[in-house]
């Protein structure tokens, strides 16, 4: 039973993958980063200062013998001589560079990284499809060589078939003996352990290693 309108795949991403991971690096920007460095918090203050000076403080204290903190603190100045006041305000700084950057590092991440990415991961999937046999089907090759191992395996089990191993590795003493193979599969197809089409399909794959 459908309970509401379906939700297009680009909207169920960004909600899922690139909301969630903008909002996390924009806290650690604003939490971490303004322990670390309290100019992070430089675009919140300056428009809550407005016309003000911000003024960045640093206090360092130690409690107990090897252990030593630092306070940051931030501050707007107003006016000047006796008319000059000073609020604190970290968290509010804080609180509204969280803000800005959640938006600036979301906008990086749908149009540029994303973008990057997905071009990225068609060049990958072409690259692999461009390796599989000419004329052949990465997934329907991998279904006929699942349907061929399974129905030799049968074979095998009632004794109407014997498996020999070869060392396929580079180099090795087998690895040139491609007639050896071919006969082995013809006579596979001869047994009436494998169709006319696995025998095809799994010869070109043998004659594309050549």
């Amino acid at each position: 039973m459908r309970l509401g309108p379906a939700v297009p795949s680009g909207l169920s991403k960004t909600g899922c993958i690139v909301l969630p991971a903008a909002l996390f690096i924009a806290l650690m920007l604003a939490s971490a980063g303004v322990a670390i460095w309290p100019r992070m918090a430089a675009p919140g203050a300056a428009i809550l200062c407005g016309g003000g000076e911000v003024i960045y403080e640093s206090h360092g204290a130690s409690y107990r013998p090897g252990e030593y903190t630092v306070t940051r603190t931030l501050y707007c100045q107003t006016g000047e001589g006796k008319d000059a006041r000073r609020d604190e305000i970290t968290l509010q700084a804080a609180g509204l560079s969280f803000l800005l950057y959640s938006v600036v590092v979301f906008l990086l991440l749908q149009f540029v990284v994303r973008p990057l990415l997905r071009r990225r991961v068609s060049r990958t999937l072409e690259a692999v499809r461009g390796a599989a046999p000419a004329g052949l089907d990465a997934t329907a090759s991998a279904a006929d060589l699942g349907a061929i191992l399974g129905r030799v395996s049968e074979a095998v089990k009632r004794g109407a078939a014997r498996v020999e191993v070869h060392d396929l590795t580079p180099g090795a003493p087998g690895d040139d003996d491609v007639a050896q193979r071919l006969a082995q599969l013809r006579e596979l197809r001869d047994q009436g352990l494998i169709t006319a089409q696995d025998y095809d399909a799994k010869k070109a794959e043998i004659l594309s290693r050549l």
